[in-house]
């Protein structure tokens, strides 16, 4: 995985548990047809906000709406 994709695995972890973060990390990257290895600041914006789309489902629109601020403030 990208260092992108690590440190969002790590905003993640606490909400949703490491195994479940890198997995939900995965499956936005395919849905998005690329690999974690290949996200980067050019997708974080995307990334974030289709991520943002399915977690507040699971934890609610305020939480995802947290975790999404994170994942864009990783774009420097």
């Amino acid at each position: 995985m990208s260092q992108i994709a690590d440190e969002i695995t790590n905003i993640l972890s606490p909400v949703i548990g490491k195994g479940l973060a890198t997995s939900a990390v995965y499956m936005q990257c395919r849905k998005m047809a690329i690999l974690p290895q290949d996200l980067s600041e050019e997708n974080i914006e995307e990334f974030s906000e289709q991520f943002k789309k399915g977690m507040q489902i699971f934890a609610g629109e305020q939480k995802a709406n947290e975790i999404a601020t994170k994942i864009r403030n990783l774009k420097k």
